[in-house]
């Protein structure tokens, strides 16, 4: 089973019947979308959804069918008049995205792919979203373009928040893992390289500049700049956040040891573009952890989204102490598909797919069919994971640590759960995005829209780890949670692999014993804050005295205005807890992360709630302490969109550079 979908030729479109048959319109210029009549748009939305109501077995998994009749609904509305087909893939990405399956997105037609591949539209830049901020992490060399650990405020006259949140909505994730849609922006090894870059032309077209508004953080000027689009292919070679462009599993494993501990550090598994043997591959690194003795392995999964399940398997034989089946059998809604077929390319042999003896299935209570295993067939990806695998002579049994994050999805995610379930593995770092109980995948079919040339990916089986117990709806959490901060990042920090590499559990710290020593005294700096109207950002010079856990704010609001503040912190018995009480209200928040780093830095993560605009949301607070600056950040989202920065100050003791 291939969890990712191969690269495709271009789909063999067949017209429709004559009976449905719509003029098509005019061929496009190269590079400009192409306007289709409403009547040819209600046509391909038609279909699209017949497709997706006969084919995908997650349609209603994570969304009631109510949710789905609506978004359908939305589309419908959108395609009732003449759309071109740039807006379509927009829309269409809009309703697909409400189904939360990460294998069910659309591309855009040829033309414009072509066209995107050859002509500049990407940023002059990549980026990570860190503490709620888009943080530039690499630049192509443009003069006045915003440095590597800058952060921008505005993209064409439209504040970063809001476009985050008006691309966020296209992002596809499984389940109610919505944590990943801020990783997908900024990285999705997929499509057109980032899922940022991937929707913004359907949403406000082809960009003939970037318009860019950047500041230091902590500065307080914001500078503009206009800067020229890339190309696709200069985009790829920009240095990657977290791992190159399309990796490829014999290109992403990197292994060190020192001591008794080993790093086993795996991208990817996509292992089928240039496949090499799983188990042989991986075997020698195990050969020699036995060797030498190894007792404790770190398995850094963190940018791993998935890939091909023999290389899952090949991990599980190195892993595993006992005869293991992968998958429970693969689940389908359906197993004929009409005249769908005709629109549909996918990877294999098409009569095997479109026409497998039904013979080769059972069928469940609900009507459904599960593929019966074939033990007697060769090791292809639909039937290496629902066959009973022996472990390895050479398999690892000491201490297993998996570093695991948002990044993880598909059969990375499986791999973890497995590897928790069956091996003990400790988790560290954050949740897995993905889905531990197991995505809706099998093979992906490329269905093209025939009169719009867009294409979707549309899943056809449902791939069910075998595992007994996991959390609708969720990826893997992890054990010990280590959240990445902007201290981190701008230290060059790994606090994760720092928390692995430690063989016992740290002592227990007194929070308000450690915050108070470490907080006494004065501090200056800034209040860095969006505005609830426009999303612009304020900053505020500011002044910090801080007795004990009491804290007495000052800032500068303009000639002669100045507004003081006072809160005091405290924390429970258990010391799970924090509470915040300010004069005016008390609000108490559940530690998620309290740490002390090997180089002396502090950070202190808190998950709560608050209200924004008069409406609930999510609240998270990051406070760091590293090298003499103090930062307190606090971020908010609804559910489904993004944690994004509400304020943050920064903050440095008086005298000090």
């Amino acid at each position: 089973m291939r969890l990712a979908l191969l690269l495709v030729s271009a789909a063999l479109i067949l017209p429709l019947p004559a009976s449905a048959a719509i003029s098509p319109a005019a061929a496009p210029t190269v590079g400009q979308p192409r306007m289709l009549s409403a009547q040819a748009a209600s046509a391909d939305v038609a279909l699209l959804r017949r497709s997706l109501e006969t084919i995908h077995p997650g349609l209603y998994r994570y969304s009631r069918q109510g949710e789905i009749d609506a978004a359908f609904a939305r589309l419908e509305q959108a395609a009732s008049r003449p759309i071109s087909d740039l807006a379509l893939h927009g829309e269409i990405a809009l309703m697909l995205a409400a189904i939360h399956c990460d294998h069910t997105k659309p591309e855009m037609p040829d033309a414009l792919t072509a066209y995107r591949k050859a002509a500049a539209t990407h940023l002059p830049f990549r980026f990570k979203i860190i503490e709620g901020r888009m943080i530039v992490t690499a630049n192509d060399g443009q003069s006045g373009a915003p440095p590597a650990g800058s952060e921008i405020l505005e993209i064409n006259g439209m504040a970063v928040p809001s476009l985050l949140l008006r691309l966020g909505a296209a992002v596809a994730y499984d389940g109610g893992t919505d944590q990943a849609i801020a990783v997908k922006l900024g990285d999705d090894s997929d499509l057109m390289g980032d899922d940022f870059n991937e929707y913004y032309p359907s949403f406000f077209g082809f960009p003939g500049s970037w318009t860019i508004k950047w500041k230091a953080i902590g500065g307080q000027t914001a500078t503009p700049v206009t800067l020229s689009p890339i190309r696709f292919e200069t985009w790829t070679r920009l240095d990657a956040p977290d791992g190159r462009f399309r990796n490829e599993f014999y290109q992403s494993v990197t292994w060190r040891t020192a001591g008794k501990t080993a790093r086993l550090k795996i991208d990817t598994f996509v292992n089928y573009r240039n496949p090499v043997q799983a188990t042989a591959f991986l075997g020698g690194f195990f050969k020699v952890m036995k060797e030498a003795g190894t007792e404790r392995l770190i398995l850094d999964l963190r940018n791993n989204g998935g890939g091909s399940e023999d290389v899952s398997v090949a991990l599980g034989r190195h892993l595993l102490a006992t005869p293991f089946t992968w998958s429970k059998p693969l689940r389908f809604k359906a197993i004929r598909y009409g005249d769908l077929p005709q629109y549909i390319e996918s990877w294999g042999d098409r009569d095997s797919l479109f026409n497998t003896p039904s013979e080769q299935f059972t069928r469940t209570a609900d009507g459904w069919f599960d593929r019966i295993p074939d033990r007697s067939a060769p090791e292809t990806d639909d039937n290496v994971s629902t066959i009973e695998h022996l472990p390895s002579p050479d398999r690892f049994s000491g201490q297993l640590v998996i570093l695991t994050g948002p990044r993880n999805g598909s059969g990375a995610t499986r791999t973890i759960a497995q590897l928790k379930e069956r091996a003990g593995a400790v988790l560290i770092g954050e949740d897995s995005a993905g889905s531990a109980e197991g995505p809706t995948a099998g093979h992906l079919f490329l269905m093209t829209l025939p009169q719009s040339g867009i294409k979707v990916r549309i899943p056809n089986a449902w791939n069910r780890t075998n595992i007994s117990s996991w959390v609708p709806g969720m990826g893997v959490p992890a054990d010990v949670q280590v959240l990445p901060t902007l201290a981190d990042h701008q230290a060059g920090r790994d606090r994760a692999l720092e928390v692995a590499r430690i063989a016992a559990t740290p002592e227990a710290v007194d929070p308000s014993t450690l915050l108070s020593d470490a907080l006494e005294g004065s501090w200056i700096g800034t209040l860095d804050y969006r505005d609830y109207g426009d999303d612009g950002r304020v900053v505020l010079s500011t002044r910090l005295e801080v007795d004990g856990l009491g804290l007495s704010w000052s800032h500068d609001d303009g000639p002669g205005k100045t507004v003081l503040s006072e809160e005091t912190w405290s924390f429970d018995p258990s010391g799970q807890n924090m509470t915040i009480r300010d004069g005016k209200s008390l609000s108490t928040s559940r530690i998620v992360e309290f740490r002390k780093s090997a180089d002396g830095a502090l950070t202190l993560v808190l998950d709560g709630a608050a209200t924004e605009n008069g409406a609930p949301v999510l609240s998270r607070s990051i406070i760091t302490l590293d090298r003499g600056r103090l930062r307190l950040t606090q971020m908010t989202r609804t559910s489904g969109a993004p944690f994004l920065m509400r304020h943050s100050y920064e903050m440095r003791r008086p005298g000090s550079d």
